[in-house]
């Protein structure tokens, strides 16, 4: 009887370590792609244009989540894939915030992207929450250093030119400040573009360390 009861008690210690340490590899993971800055950083304001010709500022960012992130329709991979991913997680990843949840695409290639061109291009991922935006290059390139990404034009005459630019996504909480960023894996001979499993995992991992503080 002795022996029965020492050995329910193991088990039952055995168990309790087992959930115990559960949890807490639970609180201590850390997201694998994902940076989460120690205090949000307030964006200064800024003024963008959609792809609706409507004004895009700092108050547009208030009452939702942001995913952000730099590019341009000619982007022949990054840019596409990067938005198709974000257009098919964006659904996905608002029901694990429970609150609205925005894409915006901003071009760094204003003189290409024209309203027109930006609603043809945003239109084609069939994602109403997926909006495009550009401004001119004085309100461009402070915003994008704002959100710790950054942009270089050619300098090439060419018309069908290059445009070098950050392949990380940014996460703007509805405060309107910028508290985490995703970045791509980086692999010898392959594209820095978003892996959106990664994304998933990483999610509820930087939405933990944003709650705790």
């Amino acid at each position: 009887m002795f022996r029965n009861l020492a050995y329910v008690l193991l088990v039952g210690l055995a168990m309790v370590a087992g959930v115990l340490l559960y949890q807490w590899s639970q609180h201590s993971a850390e997201p694998k792609l994902a940076l989460v800055y120690p205090q949000p950083r307030v964006l200064a304001d800024f003024q963008l244009t959609d792809q609706h010709g409507e004004i895009v500022n700092r108050e547009s960012l208030y009452g939702q989540w942001t995913l952000a992130f730099v590019g341009y329709t000619y982007c022949p991979d990054i840019c596409p894939l990067t938005l198709a991913k974000l257009a098919g997680l964006q659904p996905q990843l608002a029901t694990e915030l429970n609150q609205p949840l925005k894409v915006w695409f901003i071009s760094v290639d204003p003189k290409r992207d024209t309203t027109q061109k930006l609603n043809e291009y945003v239109s084609y991922f069939n994602q109403p929450n997926v909006l495009g935006m550009t401004a001119g290059h004085d309100q461009l390139f402070p915003f994008v250093r704002q959100l710790g990404l950054m942009y270089a034009l050619s300098s090439s005459t060419d018309t069908d030119y290059l445009v070098d630019h950050s392949a990380s996504v940014v996460l703007i909480n509805p405060q309107g400040q910028l508290v985490a960023m995703f970045k791509p894996p980086l692999e010898a001979g392959k594209l820095p573009v978003l892996d959106s499993e990664q994304m998933l995992a990483d999610f509820p991992l930087v939405l933990r360390k944003l709650k705790a503080g």
